[in-house]
C-alpha cells in the first residue's frame, strides 16, 4: 500500500499488481498469466488472468490502472478483449477514481453481456488495506447490479 504512493511511476504499478495478485488469491482464485500479450489478445496487454474452477468455470481479467481516472475507453477496451481472453469477470483496480462515464457504460455491458464487472477505487484499496477481509464483500456488493440489470 505504501508503494501506491511512490513517485516513481514502474514501483506504483508494480505495487498495484502485487496488491490485485494478493487480493486474487484471497478468493482462492487460481493464478494464470502476468502481462499477458500475443495472438490470443491481438497484441494488446492483459495486466493478471485468473481462474475459478469450482461450480461454474470463470476467468477473471484484471486491469490494474496506475492513474488518476478510470474512463470508458478503459473499460471498453476491457471488455473488447474478453472476446480474445475468453473472460468471464472483469475487474478494475485503480489507484485513482472511476468517471461516472465508466461506471454507466459497465451497468450497460452488465445488462446485455455475460459479464461480471467489478470496480474498484482508490477509497477502496483504503478500506481493504484496513480490513482486508473486505475484500470479498466488495466484489459480491456489486453482483446484486448485475442481477438486477439482466432482470427479464
Amino acid at each position: 500500500m505504501k508503494d501506491l504512493s511512490s513517485a516513481n511511476r514502474h514501483r506504483k504499478g508494480q505495487a498495484l499488481e502485487a496488491l490485485t495478485f494478493f487480493l486474487m488469491k484471497l478468493i482462492d482464485l487460481k493464478y494464470i498469466s502476468t502481462r499477458l500479450r500475443g495472438e490470443v489478445t491481438d497484441w494488446v496487454e492483459v495486466d493478471l488472468i485468473f481462474e475459478n474452477k469450482r461450480f461454474i468455470y470463470r476467468r477473471w481479467q484484471i486491469l490494474c490502472k496506475n492513474a488518476p481516472t478510470v474512463s470508458l475507453d478503459d473499460i471498453a477496451k476491457e471488455v473488447g478483449l474478453t472476446y480474445q481472453s475468453k473472460s468471464n469477470v472483469i475487474i478494475v483496480v485503480s489507484t485513482g477514481s472511476i468517471s461516472m462515464e465508466a461506471y454507466k457504460y459497465a451497468d450497460l455491458v452488465r445488462a446485455i453481456k455475460p459479464l461480471q464487472i467489478v470496480l474498484l477505487n482508490v477509497n477502496d484499496l483504503k478500506d481493504i488495506a484496513k480490513k482486508p477481509f473486505i475484500f470479498r464483500g466488495k466484489i459480491a456488493s456489486q453482483a446484486p447490479c448485475a442481477f438486477i440489470l439482466k432482470k427479464l
